[in-house]
């Protein structure tokens, strides 16, 4: 049995939050003592670690920069764990300089994104990332990258691709007798994801004659840029058919609503969203940019469109929508084979545990 400690700024709706709470539940059904630390207050995945027994603190002290690294270090020291495994960029930072000042512990750190430049803080990032025991990117394509630029570091990587719950993931009949292509979008509301793209996508699309509804499932951390898209979609006279909604708890149960899911990133880490609407039986169109392509082969179980050309993605998702119920439903079942067989939980927390236990 190992004692480990994941740290993570908050426990909000986000993709890596979600898989930190799944991690953190996973190891301790396998038998270890885990804690999950986090020192912003939102709680949105607090019931998973209830319901698995995941003993959660809340450090607010650490809520200050200029103790972060202070508070965690004391922390850490009065808990003397075995292992620490940090997700997002500032928690594995703070745990790789706490590292460097004389922590005992084996340090896991996790790439949940993929690098797009390389700035101050991304270099200051991959300097202390020399500290940490592993580092774990979550997408080949962010595998890659660090073992171009940081050669150095490339020992240390493991690429472990997220898992997807495919007990609570679990598909339906989706035929339906809407006349309209039903999409659901599940991510925040940020430039990354590329909302306002999407949005000229679809007036395009209505303008041609072919009626689609979306319905964007996120949170925005930027009320300016929020408003900047519900602009758009009343500038471009969707608003009735483009539609923001707040987060879910059971988001499984959303993805039934829909006939396709829609993932326009211009750029991504692993896409969990994707895989989860996969998972559920979805046929997908997504951008043909990071671990996309790998995931989702054209004309088999989806189609790929380029992020930045409002006409190609207008075009995918149109192609999609002169598909019958029966060739999309047909689709939706190849995405569940597919992710049934690479994307299990049995493999994500097996390769977690062999980095423990090396």
């Amino acid at each position: 049995m190992k004692k480990i400690v994941c740290i993570i700024e908050s426990l909000s709706p986000g993709g890596a939050e979600r898989q930190m709470v799944y991690l953190a539940s996973e190891l301790k059904k396998a038998g270890n003592d885990v804690e999950v630390w986090t020192y912003y207050p939102n709680d949105f995945y607090l019931p998973i670690l209830r319901e698995n027994n995941v003993l959660y603190k809340y450090i607010p002290d650490a809520n200050n920069k200029n103790k972060r690294i202070f508070v965690l270090r004391n922390k850490l020291n009065q808990t003397n764990p075995d292992v620490v495994i940090a997700y997002l960029d500032t928690a594995c930072m703070v745990a790789c300089i706490i590292k460097a000042l004389g922590g005992k512990f084996k340090l896991i750190v996790s790439e949940r994104n993929t690098t797009q430049a390389l700035t101050m803080r991304e270099r200051t990032k991959f300097f202390f990332y020399r500290f940490a025991d592993y580092i774990v990117p979550n997408s080949y394509t962010q595998g890659e990258f660090i073992k171009r630029h940081y050669p150095n570091l490339s020992k240390r990587i493991r690429v472990i691709t997220n898992y997807i719950d495919t007990d609570k993931f679990i598909p339906y009949n989706h035929l339906s007798q809407d006349q309209s292509l039903r999409i659901i979008v599940v991510g925040r509301i940020m430039p990354q994801k590329n909302p306002i793209m999407l949005m000229r996508a679809i007036k395009m699309l209505r303008d041609k004659g072919t009626t689609v509804n979306v319905a964007w499932f996120g949170k925005s951390y930027d009320e300016h840029y929020l408003q900047s898209c519900e602009r758009t979609a009343r500038d471009l006279q969707i608003e009735s058919s483009f539609v923001f909604k707040s987060p879910v708890q059971n988001i499984a149960e959303e993805y039934l609503k829909y006939d396709v899911f829609c993932l326009p990133s211009i750029y991504e880490g692993f896409p969990n969203v994707l895989c989860e609407a996969m998972c559920c039986g979805l046929p997908v169109v997504c951008s043909d940019v990071c671990d996309n392509p790998i995931i989702v082969q054209t004309d088999g179980n989806g189609y790929l469109f380029n992020p930045k050309d409002v006409t190609d993605i207008a075009d995918k998702i149109e192609k999609m929508a002169l598909l019958s119920s029966e060739q999309r439903t047909q689709m939706g079942a190849k995405n569940r084979k597919r992710i049934l067989d690479t994307f299990s939980k049995h493999a994500f927390v097996n390769n977690y545990v062999s980095l423990l236990n090396e």
